[in-house]
């Protein structure tokens, strides 16, 4: 048995369409599903700015240089490169004995709504 034209067209155009469509960003609202993190208490909450590449990350208007063995964390809990992270982000992180950097990890906004304690 033949398909009609007109009825391959449809389905051809109508699969082409919505392959081309770009999906909607993933709501907010599934965020509560996720695994909560494990955020250290002692971790120093902040603003942390695209890092430039020199060695230093700029939190809180303040440049603190980046430990040789550093991980940043995103806000799905994925080791990333500092020179992946292209818009400022909410991060609590930790210091070495020297005072670099060592640790951060980048808020999602409901961890950076929770109140951290002092």
């Amino acid at each position: 048995m033949d398909i009609p034209t007109t009825l391959l067209y449809a389905i051809l155009s109508t699969v082409a369409e919505m392959a081309l469509t770009p999906s909607p960003d993933v709501p907010a609202a599934y965020e509560p599903n996720a695994i909560a993190r494990a955020l250290p208490p002692e971790a120093k909450r902040g603003v942390m700015q695209p890092p430039t590449g020199d060695g230093f990350l700029i939190i809180n208007g303040h440049a603190w240089p980046l430990a040789p063995a550093a991980q940043i964390r995103s806000r799905q809990n994925l080791i990333v490169m500092p020179m992946q992270i292209q818009t400022p982000a909410d991060v609590v992180y930790l210091t070495d004995a020297s005072g670099a950097v060592f640790r951060v990890w980048m808020l999602t906004p409901s961890e950076a709504a929770a109140p951290r304690p002092r």
